[in-house]
């Protein structure tokens, strides 16, 4: 986690000479932590945000391409042979071409292709005709195998086809894979009713195929498909790369005939490389190398994520744009030391800000577009505030360069580990090696401009829509005082705060013998009274309070519960509020900080004399509204300010 020193806006503004945070007044690093009463009694509106905050979430897409299926040379005749079916059926040759399926024809067979090939490869199967490819898979569909057989005047006398898909998926560590083949008989007609079909795969220096077939049975009729897999395997030496296309022959006969050359053949569009050069603790593996890999980063607010941070800012608001696509990266595994020293040249610590200050550079030292002087860096200090990374620019950020080079920025240790680590896991996941080019990706928390309170979940919270409720407890020697025998010992409901928002649900109805129950019965039969008694919602139902017991107080229905004015008065005002239609008057961003607190005659009470209640509207631009404050409702008998019920 990050370990930022708490500022006032005092101290701070005492700095400003040395620190501008984007024309704020104040650094204002929040602490993590539950919303409290101060927040609701200071009424003190917090600065809206003025730093920048990187909102990049999600997981980016695998990149891909696509190949044309390599040309083949029209068709390839031979003649049939004597005695055959064929020849007594009048055909004296046997010609037969590849070509792409038509869009049409594919569409009807995606379905089933798909399904055959999830559990080998990831790539896409909605391109006929074409190889597909992501970093670590490849397929084609769509090859379509036409043979026609023909009479000694050219005559067609009868054709079937075949349709041909492939498709592999590579190991990010390993280096043995399968490619699964399927041939379907899609057509049939005049005097061909049956094919028979082989396959043989082979692959180039640095691979070797160890499963060349993947059928034995090689018949065909309409309808009928042949599926199966063909192996590979390479085992690159440490610190080697071998780079290699994968080859197919596809023979195409009538049933029983002996294949001599190949009916189709080609190699796939692009290299396949295996490599044991990626470094570290990484073991071999295999990559579409084509395909540039993208190194993912991340950082949730529990995460030690200030670097990431930093980076994430630097890639989107300096010109460089450093690993954004168009603006790859290049890993570089030599000099790393040196550019490091190079970009974090002259920096100088802060800590009065960042507590064991160190110096996160950014181009890292990993890329061969690191290492530029330290004096032409951008210097910032990320911060988690409120569930969000922001990022703020030392100095006068108004003069901030977007041409500058390099980022300094002021990380803890952990914080640079933290990034350090999650490069290498790319490096290591993308199978980046020396000199291979890669994007890079950031994913930060990114919640929006929006109330305060809905930053913050204090722990033993409950949500409550996107709010969230807290009820707090309070031990007492007796649940009830005026029983005889007294009650068990339990604990009285305490404060309760709530982040109230438009989501806020409707909450449950109050029951059951909650603390001070009978005692709230007694007092009334011993005042000869018959007005009804309530259990009164400290966060109330309509705003998502449930009607348990951390949550309910004995109190007059007529009085304190309802009444002009009661509890009811002030809890209408947060109800019109929350559901108002009209957002210029509360958005979908803004929420209500709501807290009430019972008071107690002493230790020993359970019904409390009255509550006080407060409520601050949160802005989602950060400014606060003060709905109403320190009000306190009595637990008296209707508007007489007689018969307390607190004890």
């Amino acid at each position: 986690m990050h370990e930022r020193r708490p500022r006032g806006a005092s101290r701070i503004r005492a700095r400003s000479t040395v620190l501008a945070v984007l024309a704020a007044v104040t650094l204002g690093l929040t602490t993590a932590g539950p919303a409290t009463a101060q927040q609701a009694a200071d009424g003190k509106a917090r600065p809206a945000a003025t730093v920048d905050r990187t909102n990049r979430t999600g997981t980016p897409a695998p990149l891909t391409a696509t190949s044309a299926f390599p040309e083949q040379s029209g068709e390839r005749c031979e003649a049939t042979r004597t005695g055959t079916k064929e020849r007594r059926a009048g055909a004296v040759e046997a010609c037969v071409s590849t070509s792409p399926v038509p869009a049409a024809r594919t569409k009807a067979r995606q379905q089933s292709l798909a399904a055959t090939s999830a559990a080998t490869a990831t790539c896409s199967l909605t391109s006929p005709g074409n190889y597909s490819y992501e970093r670590f898979s490849y397929c084609v569909t769509g090859v379509n195998v036409l043979y026609v057989l023909r009479d000694s005047k050219g005559a067609e006398l009868g054709r079937g086809t075949l349709e041909v898909s492939t498709s592999a998926s590579l190991p990010a560590a390993g280096t043995a894979w399968s490619e699964h083949v399927t041939v379907t008989m899609t057509s049939a007609s005049g005097e061909v009713t049956a094919l028979d079909a082989k396959f043989r795969a082979s692959c180039g220096t640095g691979c070797r195929a160890t499963t060349t077939a993947p059928w034995y049975e090689s018949g065909l009729v309409l309808g009928k498909t042949l599926a199966g897999d063909v192996k590979y395997s390479s085992a690159p030496a440490v610190g080697s790369v071998a780079e290699f296309l994968t080859s197919y022959k596809l023979y195409v006969t009538s049933p029983g005939a002996t294949p001599v050359d190949p009916s189709a053949s080609w190699d796939n569009p692009r290299k396949i490389r295996c490599d044991n050069a990626v470094g570290g603790t990484s073991s071999a593996g295999c990559v579409i190398p084509s395909i540039m890999p993208v190194v993912a980063m991340s950082a949730k607010a529990s995460d030690a994520g200030g670097a990431v941070a930093a980076y994430a800012w630097a890639q989107k608001n300096l010109n460089g744009a450093w690993g954004k696509k168009g603006s790859p990266l290049t890993r570089s595994t030599s000099g790393v030391a040196d550019r490091t020293a190079r970009t974090c040249g002259g920096f100088s610590p802060e800590p009065e800000l960042v507590d064991n200050d160190s110096c996160g550079d950014f181009p890292f030292g990993e890329a061969k577009e690191g290492g530029a002087a330290g004096s032409a860096c951008v210097k910032v200090i990320p911060n988690l505030g409120n569930g969000e990374w922001d990022t703020y620019v030392l100095n006068d950020a108004r003069a901030v360069d977007p041409a500058s080079p390099c980022v300094q920025a002021h990380v803890t240790p952990d914080e640079k580990q933290f990034a350090a680590a999650q490069l290498a896991d790319g490096f290591r996941n993308q199978r980046v090696i020396d000199a291979d080019q890669f994007e890079l990706t950031f994913s930060l928390p990114d919640t929006g401009p929006h109330a305060r309170c809905l930053d913050t979940t204090p722990d033993g919270s409950l949500p409550n829509g996107a709010g969230w409720i807290l009820n707090t407890t309070e031990p007492v020697p007796h649940v009830n005082k005026t029983t005889d025998p007294l009650g068990r010992p339990g604990a009285r409901p305490g404060r309760a705060q709530a982040c109230l928002d438009k989501t806020a649900p409707k909450g449950t109805p109050a029951q059951g013998d909650i603390p001070g129950w009978q005692d709230a019965e007694n007092f009334r039969k011993a005042n000869s009274l018959t007005n009804g008694l309530a259990r009164c919602h400290l966060i109330p139902n309509v705003a998502g309070g449930r009607g348990i017991q951390v949550n309910l107080v004995p109190c007059w229905q007529l009085g304190m519960n309802t009444g002009t004015p009661s509890m009811r008065t002030y809890e209408t005002m947060a109800q019109d509020l929350i559901q108002s239609d009209d957002d210029s008057e509360f958005g979908p961003d803004d929420a209500i900080f709501y807290q009430v607190t019972p008071v107690y005659n002493d230790d020993t009470s359970t019904i409390p004399v009255g509550v006080t209640m407060n409520a601050n509207v949160e802005r989602a631009n950060g400014t606060i509204e003060q709905l109403f404050s320190n009000v306190y409702v009595t637990n008296t008998l209707k508007n007489t300010g007689l018969y307390n019920l607190g004890n």
